[in-house]
């Protein structure tokens, strides 16, 4: 049944990928988004909202590979550009910084929430005419609750992902 599901979504998605790369604008354009995979202290699903100097990002996923207790992570943060390194030809990679919350959920006997504030700095390789980014975000942070309880203390995040850019 799961081969199946597989199937239908890859056919899906090489049906959608020539259309959506015919109308695409650019990562950087307002209103440009992305979905993808983000590997990294939570793994899942990747967002990205762009909005032209700046973009939000989100991630939610399985937190730190937790499996018993389960662990459900999640992240927000907003990001401006602070350099672009251009190499000519549409090829270029923009260095980031920003600003966010990172979370996380423990499902087990007794419930429990993780809260941070992050400053993720990262960079992104945008395919030229092609919607595709890749990045890489490393985010050091302050943890301000752990397992629901306050405790101030170091935190921090990595993601490295692709995004499929609409």
């Amino acid at each position: 049944m799961k081969k199946k599901v597989l199937l239908v979504a890859l056919l899906v998605a090489l049906i959608l990928a020539p259309v959506t790369a015919a109308s695409y604008r650019g990562s950087e354009q307002d209103g440009a988004i992305g979905v993808g995979l983000n590997l990294g202290t939570n793994t899942g699903v990747g967002l990205k909202f762009g909005f032209g100097d700046f973009d939000i990002l989100a991630n939610i996923g399985l937190d730190n590979f937790v499996f018993n207790p389960f662990r459900l992570g999640g992240d927000v943060a907003v990001s401006y550009e602070l350099y672009d390194f251009d190499f000519g030809h549409g090829h270029h990679m923009p260095l980031t910084l920003g600003v966010g919350a990172k979370t996380g959920f423990v499902f087990a006997d007794k419930f429990g929430f993780d809260l941070s504030v992050v400053f993720p700095v990262g960079i992104s390789y945008q395919i030229p005419d092609f919607p595709m980014q890749f990045y890489l975000r490393l985010a050091p942070g302050l943890a301000l609750l752990q397992n629901t309880s306050f405790k101030l203390g170091f935190d921090f995040a990595g993601y490295i992902g692709a995004l499929w850019m609409f």
